[in-house]
């Protein structure tokens, strides 16, 4: 029974996962997502001619290759005759299954009980690394890029010369899926010496400069690499990337680096002892523990090159490599239950399983706002491309940069996008019949000055949220909420995310309520053409429902920014 209860129990955790992101997720592209347009745009003018679909499909984008990815939109493009970026994002949860799945199955090794195991879940199923389980391409090529590992290290495990050449195959794979890919091949090299198996090490190193020599041909690379410009910065963002599951918390940056130094000197421990085999004395090795540290052993490299090109920006514990975080965390849990007795100790589980589902909780508490957000953002956004061509989800240099695919691809039918939540017309509707609202100077402009690095210094930004803290009144946690303005010249409508802010901890756990009352929108400073805009709020519910609030409040923009009316 205890048995069933878990497996249930851990099935339910993944389900909700699953469901969590399909919900969040719309048929929108984002930023690079753009690129499986423009990918399909380029073959499409060369009439899919053979060689022309290879070039684009090997061509190199910010140190990528994503072949595998490229190929996956060409088949589903091939089926269906448009893109599907809701579809994708189903994937990359798939994904995502799986690879918790070769926890699992190192786990079953300890021949623990699998009640054991139900902290991992609550560990790893969590949004906080919501821009792999949220966003279509990022989330293809880092879940297909480890999917591709860990099978090739199951494959590696079983130490035939069959299962060694797939291996290699799914290294190549991974290579061609992202820039780290490559990191695949050293992490087989591992595995292979742990054992001494030095023939298949060295046949291994031969595979990666092969590929590599493949990879290098048409390379270009990105923009984004730099060498550290502190040790200290360097360092930081190694551990902190290891150990940024821990980022929820106060101090992020500290906690993050703590935590991941940790991990790195437990793994440490752990490989030294596997190396004792090296000095002629008896390896007490636990099942599976190899392949755990092989994999981790992928993630501190990746770690290490990560930081190394980017740490001079900062330290690096950015959501979109936060899946290695959670793989570190829970490969750090399964072995200290194989090599400590205080972790398998009734108590202890207890303790550690409480605090995994409150660490769940919270995770979900902290983030959902932010995932909520985007989905919003996007929904706005297929009505600002449908009706304006505009998108508000991006920066204009990136919409003016990539209209000369998105635009074709739009009107060709491959990049297609849902209904609207609403169309103009009911809009304009919307706004004819509401009446005036009372005066009320609820609605205020909260500037934002913020610095952003780049490589050749420093870039200083000036962004505004549109804010009202009172009205309107608290929304359904599943209903969306959106800021309605209307050109007073041109009579054009946009609609941008205007989700609120979310209730503080102590509030949310008395009342129930996850959202504030109000509204709050962020605009850039060239979002918007100079003009006057009537707004208003628009809710949508679960269902479909609208609920339509006139402000009572203008906006308008001119060269020195915005301003109320």
């Amino acid at each position: 029974m205890p048995r069933l209860l878990s497996g249930l129990l851990i099935c339910l955790i993944i389900m909700f996962f699953c469901v969590y992101n399909f919900y969040f997720s719309v048929n929108f592209p984002f930023q690079d997502d753009f690129l499986i347009i423009q990918f399909i745009e380029a073959a499409s003018n060369a009439g899919f001619e053979f060689s022309a679909v290879v070039q684009e499909m090997f061509r190199t984008f910010n140190d990528h290759k994503a072949v595998t990815v490229r190929l996956l939109a060409l088949i589903e493009y091939a089926i269906t005759g448009h893109q599907n970026f809701r579809f994708y994002i189903l994937l990359v949860s798939i994904n995502i299954t799986y690879i918790f799945y070769f926890l699992y199955l190192q786990f079953r090794k300890s021949g623990l009980p699998l009640y054991y195991f139900l902290p991992a879940p609550f560990l790893f199923f969590t949004p906080i690394y919501h821009e792999v389980s949220g966003w279509a391409l990022n989330g293809m090529q880092h879940s297909f890029l480890t999917v591709f590992t860990v099978t090739a290290i199951l494959l590696a495990s079983r130490r035939t010369t069959g299962a060694f050449w797939l291996a290699m195959v799914f290294c190549f794979l991974a290579t061609f899926t992202h820039g780290n890919g490559v990191i695949s091949f050293p992490a087989i090299v591992f595995f292979f010496l742990c054992f001494k198996d030095f023939k298949r090490a060295i046949l291994a190193c031969v595979s990666m400069v092969a590929c590599l020599a493949i990879y290098l041909i048409g390379y270009e690379a990105g923009q984004a690499g730099q060498l550290p410009t502190s040790l200290l910065s360097m360092l930081s963002s190694l551990f902190g990337f290891i150990g940024s599951s821990m980022s929820l918390w106060p101090n992020p940056q500290l906690w993050s680096a703590l935590w991941g130094l940790f991990i790195v000197g437990f793994m440490l421990i752990l490989t030294i002892r596997v190396a004792s085999i090296y000095f002629n004395k008896p390896a007490h090795i636990k099942p599976g523990t190899v392949e755990l540290l092989t994999l981790f052993g992928f993630i501190f490299i990746t770690s290490t090159v990560i930081a190394l090109f980017r740490s001079w920006a900062g330290t690096t514990i950015a959501s979109r490599f936060q899946l290695y975080a959670a793989l570190s965390t829970v490969i750090c849990y399964i072995l200290l239950l194989d090599y400590t007795s205080l972790f398998r100790k009734k108590q202890v589980l207890i303790a550690i399983t409480a605090l995994s589902i409150i660490y769940w909780g919270y995770a979900h508490y902290a983030l959902t706002g932010m995932v909520a957000a985007k989905k919003t953002t996007y929904l706005a956004d297929v009505f600002n491309w449908q009706n304006n061509r505009n998108l508000f989800s991006v920066e204009k240099t990136i919409v003016r940069n990539a209209d000369f695919y998105l635009t074709p691809g739009y009107e060709k039918g491959f990049f297609k996008l849902p209904e609207p939540v609403a169309d103009k017309t009911e809009i304009d509707s919307l706004f004819a019949a509401s009446p005036n609202p009372p005066a009320s100077d609820s609605v205020y402009l909260e500037d934002w000055h913020v610095t952003r690095m780049v490589q050749n210094g420093v870039e200083n930004l000036n962004h505004t949220f549109v804010t009202s803290d009172k009205m309107p009144l608290k929304k359904p946690f599943l209903s969306d909420r959106f800021l309605v303005l209307k050109d007073l010249k041109t009579g054009e409508v946009h609609l941008l995310n205007a989700n609120p802010k979310i209730e503080g901890r102590r509030n949310f756990l008395l009342s129930g309520n996850y959202y504030k009352n109000g509204f709050q929108t962020f605009l850039r400073k060239d979002d918007l053409a100079f003009g006057s805009y009537q707004m208003a709020v628009l809710d949508v519910s679960f269902h479909g429902e609208k609920s339509f609030y006139l402000l009572n409040r203008g906006l308008n923009v001119d060269a020195e920014g915005f301003s109320l009316e």
